[in-house]
């Protein structure tokens, strides 16, 4: 799933390789992707506009229009943005096709048909974002922010830093990584957090997502970004998707999968004690 490292990458790609080029043609090939506003205002809207660039809240990616609109992507799972050429067409799950100047076309696609977009003026993104949480590398984010909001919640921490009102772009892969880093246990309650945990779970989510940044973003397997790569970020993760496997830390145990607040989680039992602290030292990122 496009969580903020990827959408980051993908809104980059879009700034070096599409800004400036003029949509000649919008075609909506499944009504399911635009509410607002219909399938068929959505083209209209789009045709004869330039792409004056591309912006990122969250997980939402935002390509601005001369017009003073903005074209709101939703990834949800699996969605890809795909720049033909140099890519491959693709010819199987396609959402949307914008026809560019210079022979070029953007391919929307999504395997699983959840990915929504949206066409916002300036008020309305205003108002779409408005309830959105600091980003991790955002300046109002830090230790201090995650005590004064959750410090007294009596709360798993792990739904509680995946509220994307709390904390805007964090997902499961990314939450994971950080709470194993923190050394801190997805179940634990918010309220039973020490000063220092505050501290190593915010160092530590800051820390992932530029990491998932740099490495342009993580690809298991439906992400890719504007040309079609996957990410290399998988390469560096600790737990995420590692169950079975020896702990990365000196603990001696093994990375585990379990259910939290309905959600597949990955963690090891022995540095993430769920009674507190306790369970060994933090782990450097690479």
């Amino acid at each position: 799933m496009p969580e903020l490292p990827e959408v980051e990458t993908i809104k980059e790609d879009l700034r070096e390789l599409v800004t400036g080029a003029r949509v000649q043609r919008a075609e909506v090939l499944d009504p399911a992707l635009a509410s607002e506003p219909s399938p068929e205002e959505l083209s209209r809207r789009l045709e004869g506009t330039r792409i004056s660039g591309a912006q990122r809240w969250g997980k939402n990616l935002i390509v601005e229009l001369d017009s003073g609109d903005a074209l709101v992507l939703q990834l949800k799972i699996g969605g890809q943005f795909l720049l033909v050429p140099p890519v491959e067409e693709p010819d199987s799950a396609l959402m949307l096709v914008l026809h560019l100047d210079e022979n070029r076309r953007l391919f929307l696609r999504d395997e699983t048909g959840y990915t929504r977009a949206s066409l916002l003026d300036e008020v309305g993104l205003e108002e779409r974002f408005s309830g959105l949480g600091p980003e991790p590398l955002d300046d109002r984010f830090g230790a201090e922010y995650l005590k004064e909001t959750l410090g007294a919640r009596r709360t798993q921490i792990k739904p509680l830093i995946l509220d994307q009102k709390v904390i805007g772009g964090v997902g499961n892969i990314y939450v994971d990584e950080s709470l194993f880093d923190a050394r801190v246990h997805p179940r634990r309650k918010a309220n039973t957090l020490t000063e220092a945990e505050w501290e190593a779970v915010a160092r530590a989510i800051r820390e992932n997502i530029a990491a998932g940044i740099e490495h342009r973003g993580t690809t298991f397997s439906l992400y890719r970004d504007v040309l079609g790569r996957k990410g290399h970020h998988q390469e560096h993760l600790r737990v995420f998707m590692r169950q079975g496997k020896p702990c990365p830390g000196d603990c001696g145990g093994k990375v585990v999968r379990e259910k939290v607040s309905g959600r597949a989680t990955y963690l090891c039992p022995a540095c993430q004690d769920e009674d507190g602290p306790g369970g060994g030292g933090r782990l450097e990122l690479e």
